[in-house]
């Protein structure tokens, strides 16, 4: 019995348990529970946002995300991140992919006025990276399958772009709660750190400009510190897009 057969007939397997379990536990919409729907397209469109945030360092000195970290969106991003409903994976997939094209849009615009804003060619996809404790938790690195569909997206408009796991959390740094921007700023500052393996990958290290990408950013400090590390590194961080944010007191953009 051929590999190739054991694999299908994996395949088909899954797929008829998967259907036989939506038949016995109908599912509802990750994000107001609306019957048979993983998202709904109430639900979804409020991930069809372009909404900014500040980002230093970086070329453009901002990120993009798709929501505000607020209602069904927060509730939909919990249920996917924290509850292992991987069926969520492609309604971000496609919110991602959309804000990617909008990032695209925004640069053309503003290329002549900012040079700078012009896209690069050659691009590394970096996820935030998750701790150890957390990979175990949720059984996945859930930005893996969004990061991957990222850069097939980005190629299939002409673009060279491949995954670069460039950031690792520092194993042995100890977890304690934060509360505030002071206390996150300080843990990621302890926890993040450059994946020196990564760095000697050929491929990766012959192109040297980044596209950040996150689930949540909330004060602003996990991302920031990505950027700072990789910068540190001599990568070139052009921006960063994540699902949705939460928009500071004192307006949309976080500091």
């Amino acid at each position: 019995m051929g590999t190739s057969f054991v694999r299908e007939w994996c395949a088909a397997a899954a797929g008829l348990l998967r259907e036989l379990g939506y038949l016995l536990f109908p599912r509802g919409c990750a994000g107001c529970d609306a019957p048979d729907e993983v998202l709904c397209s109430r639900c979804e469109s409020k991930f069809h946002h372009c909404i900014p945030f500040r980002l230093h360092p970086g070329t453009l000195h901002l990120g993009f995300a798709c929501a505000l970290y607020r209602g069904v969106a927060r509730e939909a991003i919990l249920n996917w991140k924290d509850h292992g409903d991987e069926e969520c994976d492609r309604a971000f997939v496609t919110a991602l992919n959309r804000l990617f094209d909008d990032l695209l849009a925004f640069c053309r615009q503003s290329g002549e006025q900012f040079p700078q804003a012009a896209v690069p060619n050659d691009i590394l996809i970096v996820p935030a990276p998750s701790s150890a404790s957390s990979l175990r938790r949720r059984g996945r690195s859930q930005l893996a399958p969004l990061a991957k569909a990222l850069c097939s997206h980005a190629n299939a408009r002409g673009m060279q772009t491949t995954v670069a796991p460039l950031l690792i959390v520092r194993a042995h740094s100890k977890s304690v709660e934060t509360n505030g921007a002071d206390q996150r700023a300080q843990r990621a500052r302890r926890t993040i750190c450059i994946n020196e393996r990564a760095t000697h990958d050929k491929e990766m290290d012959a192109c040297r400009t980044v596209i950040l990408i996150d689930d949540i950013v909330t004060t602003g400090a996990t991302i920031n510190r990505c950027a700072t590390v990789l910068a540190e590194h001599g990568y070139t961080v052009f921006t960063a897009l994540a699902l949705a944010y939460t928009p500071s007191k004192h307006g949309y953009m976080v500091a």
